[in-house]
């Protein structure tokens, strides 16, 4: 979506000597015109006319040369190329030059699956083959450019583009309006919602490498797009028998950072801005290939570097044209500007000085609107990210500092995450032959001493809850009964129709599987380095007599897809990236589900407890458990509390091993097939003032099988405070129950120590 359409180009990119600049843009939507569809079915007739507004001089009059000669056609990028070290400094080039000289590419082999592609191409199909009154359900509001209908008709007079658009936000979730999210067809929803993962990741992609092309830190570059905000828009370009006299969408430039355009049939239509001022027709590109654009932001972001280049639609006489646009921007609060790496390289901008001022202009991006344009002070997209959450990004935040500050703020962080030590896999493999000893520093002798109950009995199994019945208005109020009874005097419960899809599921088993079926030396180019949390190794090793856990494990950030570091990603089983991705995807949905009717429970708005959780950041810890022949003597994981507010534990594999600690006893977890065992971290029991409970549990190995569990954990936004709800310390007469914590400072002393029980939550009691 072109946020600063009717904006003068000169006036955003290279100023000139401008008396006013544009405060606040156009936030009203669109006014309501004619759907081009239907008119189409009757201007099409041959004693029929195109209704005046359609009609465009400009139309047919600039001469269009064919893209189909090698000279005129726009490069190609092959995105495995800039993945493979053998041809990745060639093909970043080959992206430079494509971004600088024509602001266009094809992109091929992007790795986006390909039912994925042929997902969201059946059901952008079918919606626009439904009947007018049922896509008229989805029409744009007033004030919003969410919905069916067109966009930028501000005047009575305007000419009209000969097309009909759909447009939705995808990206941050919590920023859908899913009552413009079509039931039909009915797989719509879940084919978007993976379109926009894949896209997400590949625009991802591309980021890294565009700033290695321009030569600044990719962080620089990617924290300007934060959390990833993204918009869908779906173009539908009815025939027109006199296409010559129309334009399907009028000439712009994109305003986003990058634009990723599918064609949803085979119907060729884009037409772009060539250097030499005529319009080049784009030929269809190969099958499931993206056509890639700059836009201005990035034009702006880059200093001049890139182009963001002039394009535009024109339709067929006898075939319907239908593709869609994916566009990435900055997240909400950005200040857009050249980047300050690309203006201290010759200590200036390509904007022009306006009103006098020598400093490079910068423009405000929010959610709908482009909100200022700022001169004066030199406010150049100063985004350098304070500490976030995670001990890595606080590490490199603080290497930003002066030495000496550095080094005092470094013993004060404890940035050695954990002390490596040996793999336990390939230790169980010589430890469970007969007259092997297990390792001193294994041996636990709490492991057989405490006493054990079964969760087999109904009066000691954990509770049941079930999400179908929380959605269905019928049920709702009585299922969340149960699931604030689970949260007060459990603290955990088991999830069953949770509607996260049986393949969804049945992949990532299979991917974890199968990664820690990989040989040792396959798995520690993964391995986690010493001043980081992500990775293959353990965790909370922090002294050399520590005793040690029976487990190896594999920890993943998530969410915000921007935090991840993809080193530790595996490539092996080929299918893993798009596994965890999806599996990611749906496990924010259930969570944030869950968020809301805990919310309801506790009497407060949803909405101040899901803002402790804005973007919903996420990580995955995978724990292999080697089978041990001396189980009693040993423990998989120590006992502990969670540190983040939810956790989602998936049984990869059959064996059973989870237990909670229940009136002083350990009570063994009885997992049911496909469900989620869900438990509530020490961050949920601070925030609801106590009404909650996180409780300590431990992992328990098996004498001859191995187990395998992933757990999800959603944590607070890297800017939360942790505390009790202002809402529930009013209702509990003033009086908090638990200090509050700025996040980064909660998560590093859980990070900076070994598990203890209930030492963490126990320690913010007041």
């Amino acid at each position: 979506m072109n946020l600063l359409r009717g904006c003068p180009r000169d006036l955003l990119l290279r100023g000139g000597r401008r008396t006013t600049a544009m405060a606040h843009a156009r936030t009203t939507g669109s006014l309501p015109v004619a759907n081009v569809q239907a008119l189409a079915e009757t201007c099409n007739d041959p004693d029929q006319q195109i209704p005046e507004r359609y009609i465009r001089a400009d139309a047919s009059a600039d001469e269009v040369i064919s893209g189909g000669d090698c000279t005129a056609a726009i490069p190609t990028i092959d995105l495995s190329k800039l993945l493979d070290p053998l041809s990745s400094d060639e093909e970043t080039e080959k992206l430079g030059s494509a971004c600088q000289q024509w602001g266009f590419f094809q992109l091929i082999n992007h790795g986006v699956p390909e039912d994925v592609i042929g997902d969201v191409r059946r059901d952008i199909a079918e919606f626009f083959r439904l009947p007018l009154e049922t896509k008229k359900t989805y029409s744009q509001l007033p004030n919003s450019i969410d919905g069916y209908g067109q966009a930028f008709v501000v005047s009575e007079e305007q000419k009209l583009d000969w097309a009909d658009m759909f447009y939705l936000v995808l990206r941050p979730g919590e920023s859908r309006n899913m009552t413009l999210w079509p039931a039909q067809p009915p797989s719509f929803r879940n084919s978007i919602d993976r379109y926009s993962s894949e896209t997400a990741r590949v625009a991802r992609c591309l980021f890294e490498f565009m700033a290695k092309d321009m030569g600044v830190r990719p962080e620089s570059l990617l924290e300007r797009f934060q959390d990833q905000p993204q918009g869908i828009r779906m173009n539908y370009y009815p025939p027109c028998r006199e296409a010559g006299k129309v334009v399907g969408l009028s000439p712009h430039t994109d305003a986003a950072g990058l634009t990723l355009l599918l064609q949803v049939n085979d119907v060729p239509g884009l037409q772009i801005r060539s250097p030499g001022g005529r319009w080049l027709a784009v030929s269809a590109p190969p099958d499931g290939a993206f056509v890639v654009n700059v836009g201005d932001i990035f034009e702006i972001m880059s200093n001049g570097k890139y182009r963001s280049v002039e394009h535009r639609a024109v339709v067929r006489p006898d075939r319907e044209r239908v593709s869609a646009a994916v566009f990435h921007r900055p997240f909400q609060d950005t200040v857009v500007g050249p980047l300050p790496e690309l203006v201290g390289e010759g200590g200036g901008s390509a904007a022009s000085p306006i009103d006098g001022c020598s400093y490079p202009q910068s423009v405000r991006v929010g959610a709908l609107e482009v909100d200022i344009v700022i001169y004066g002070t030199p406010r150049i997209c100063d985004m350098d990210m304070l500490c976030t959450s995670q001990i890595d990004e606080i590490a490199n935040c603080l290497r930003r500092l002066p030495s000496a500050q550095w080094e005092e703020q470094a013993r004060e962080t404890k940035l050695t995450m954990s002390l490596q030590v040996p793999n336990v896999q390939e230790l169980a493999r010589s430890c469970n032959r007969p007259g092997q000893q297990i390792p001193d520093r294994y041996i636990r002798p709490e492991a057989g001493t405490d006493e054990v109950i079964s969760g087999q009995d109904i009066n000691t199994a954990i509770p049941v809850i079930d999400l179908a019945k929380l959605l269905n208005p019928q049920s709702s109020q009585e299922e969340c009964a149960k699931l604030g009874s689970a949260c007060q005097h459990w603290g955990f419960f088991q999830l069953v129709n949770h509607g996260v899809p049986d393949d969804v599921i049945s992949d990532v088993r299979r991917d974890l599987t199968e990664f820690f079926r990989l040989p040792l030396e396959a798995k520690e180019a993964y391995a986690k380095p010493p001043d980081k949390y992500e990775g293959y190794g353990q965790h909370f090793v922090v002294s050399e007599k520590q005793k040690l856990d029976w487990g190896d494990l594999l920890h993943l950030r998530l969410r915000p897809t921007e935090s991840r570091d993809l080193r530790f990603w595996p490539a092996h089983p080929s299918s893993f990236r798009n596994s965890m991705e999806r599996y990611s995807s749906e496990m924010a949905k259930v969570a944030r589900c869950l968020l809301e009717f805990l919310a309801m429970d506790m009497g407060v708005d949803p909405e101040s407890l899901l803002e402790v959780f804005r973007g919903q950041p996420q990580s995955m810890r995978v724990n292999y458990y080697p089978p041990c022949r001396q189980t009693s003597k040993v423990l998989g994981l120590s006992p502990h509390c969670d540190a983040t507010s939810l956790t989602l534990l998936l049984h990869v594999n059959d064996v059973q091993g989870l237990q909670i600690r229940k009136d002083g006893k350990w009570l063994t977890v009885e997992a049911l097939d496909g469900a989620f065992v869900v438990n509530l971290g020490d961050m949920l029991e601070i925030l609801s003032n106590g009404r909650y409970m996180s409780v300590e549990h431990r992992a328990m190995v098996h004498p001859e099988k191995e187990r395998i569990s992933a757990a999800v954990f959603h944590q607070a936004c890297r800017d939360a405070m942790v505390g009790p709800l202002p809402e529930l310390v009013t209702k509990d007469g003033g009086r908090p129950v638990y200090k509050s914590m700025a996040y980064e400072d909660f998560m590093k002393r859980f990070f900076s120590a070994k598990l203890d029980g209930r030492a963490n939550v126990e320690g913010m009691k007041i």
